[in-house]
């Protein structure tokens, strides 16, 4: 008999695990995770998503240093633990997922799963609708540098008030990716939060800080939004064309056929110029971007064309998310384009 698609603690990690370091709990673990932390029953569950992506670390890292703790909350707590495989394979925290495996945060509420990741993912989301959530916080890291900011799929009171426990720095996400956070339904409150780079001591401690309040703070308002915030939407989603071969770079050479600048991430939330450069390609070369929007349509020749052999911005324009990996660029895209709401 197979095992199951994933591991299920309905009455929390034991000592036994909690007592290990953080990479032998996930070899301990082996698979994906749900961890549910039984509390008095006061207050309506609430869940913490870590490490659906390999190499995320950062809250994966913060949610085992609270457990750790071992506190009692008026609430049942959830605990999801991810993509293990991927966060266990070569270099350890490496990979987004893997070559043989689909983006674990892309097959939420998916019907009718066929493959054991699908299955995974279809078991905890089943259990999560069953717990009755009064909110959900997917904690991620970038591949770029960026400031903190959290992700938000609609902009009711409940919603922003759980966003800006962490952050007031705001993205209005309306991709439809089958995400964790979008497979939610409306009753839940349900954001990600995105926590810069992993394996930096400010990324740990802004998820430590901002994790401790959200299990410290009393049912979310929903009447009204208690803090003010900046909210970035309106995403437009840029990636390289698959057969162009690409680095971070500031010279070209003849085995690349588009050298982004190395520091271009520099630029993430900040408005750029018409004519900022992104990069350069060969003398002849077509646009090695594709700009699309949210329902798809083919947008590249409004924000980027050439000239002579740089690629620039077409109109001022507000990257987000830009990263400084190759593969990241290539499971999930070079950056998004946003727009002050």
């Amino acid at each position: 008999m197979s095992d199951p698609p994933f591991r299920w603690f309905p009455d929390g990690l034991g000592d036994d695990l909690l007592g290990l370091p953080d990479v032998e709990v996930l070899r301990a673990l082996n698979r994906p995770t749900l961890v549910r932390v039984p509390g008095s029953g006061e207050l309506a569950p609430r869940a913490i998503a870590t490490l659906l992506h390999g190499d995320e670390a950062t809250g994966f890292q913060a949610v085992m240093r609270v457990l750790r703790r071992q506190h009692s909350y008026p609430f049942d707590l959830y605990v999801i633990i991810g993509n293990v495989r991927a966060a266990l394979a070569e270099h350890g925290f490496a990979h987004r997922y893997l070559d043989d495996q689909e983006d674990f945060n892309r097959i939420w509420g998916v019907d009718e799963p066929t493959t054991m990741l699908r299955m995974a993912a279809d078991g905890i989301h089943e259990r999560l609708l069953d717990a009755g959530l009064e909110s959900l916080v997917d904690v991620h890291n970038n591949t770029g540098n960026n400031p903190f900011y959290a992700l938000v799929t609609r902009r009711d009171p409940a919603m922003l008030n759980l966003a800006t426990l962490f952050t007031t720095t705001l993205v209005a996400w309306d991709l439809h990716v089958n995400t964790l956070m979008e497979s939610m339904p409306d009753t839940v409150a349900a954001v990600a939060i995105e926590c810069g780079l992993p394996g930096r001591p400010e990324s740990l401690a802004f998820a430590v800080d901002g994790i401790r309040r959200y299990l410290g703070e009393p049912a979310l308002p929903t009447d009204r939004v208690v803090r003010d915030y900046d909210l970035l939407g309106d995403l437009r989603r840029v990636v390289v064309r698959p057969e162009v071969r690409f680095r971070f770079a500031d010279d070209l050479s003849e085995d690349v056929d588009f050298a982004v600048q190395k520091d271009a991430d520099v630029a993430n939330f900040v408005e750029v110029s018409e004519g900022h450069v992104l990069g350069h390609v060969h003398d002849g070369a077509a646009m090695p971007l594709r700009a699309t929007d949210a329902n798809g349509k083919d947008i590249t020749d409004e924000h980027f064309h050439i000239v002579e052999d740089a690629v620039v911005f077409s109109q001022p324009a507000t990257p987000i998310m830009m990263t400084k990996t190759v593969e990241a660029a290539r499971k999930d895209c070079l950056f998004y384009l946003a727009s002050e709401l």
